[in-house]
């Protein structure tokens, strides 16, 4: 096999991330719906959080209730500093193990 061959296949470490964060991206945008009272298929990943209305009280009671689900201490700010779903569910994927949100069954 050719590196060249090696390099342009992912490795199973790549492919749990990305699973990790589509998971994390399903959850934060079914709480962020939840917490809001919004319909979850107007939320996207993409758009800034603060797009939908979420104050500082309700960002610090998902990230609380991700902590719950984790067993992690995560910062209280992490939705402002990471303001998008999919660049929170990214940070946590590559600094956090967040495997346990596979199991969770909001995201099943």
């Amino acid at each position: 096999m050719q590196l060249q061959d090696l390099c342009s296949q992912p490795n199973e470490t790549e492919n749990t991330k990305t699973t990790l964060q589509t998971a994390m991206e399903k959850w934060l945008s079914v709480k962020l719906a939840e917490q809001l009272s919004l319909d979850v298929n107007t939320v996207s990943v993409t758009e800034p959080v603060t797009r939908y209305g979420i104050d500082s009280i309700d960002a610090v009671t998902m990230v609380s209730d991700l902590e719950d689900l984790l067993a992690l201490e995560l910062p209280a700010t992490l939705l402002w500093d990471y303001p998008t779903i999919e660049k929170s569910a990214q940070y946590l994927a590559e600094n956090f193990d967040i495997s346990a949100i596979l199991t969770d069954n909001d995201v099943n």
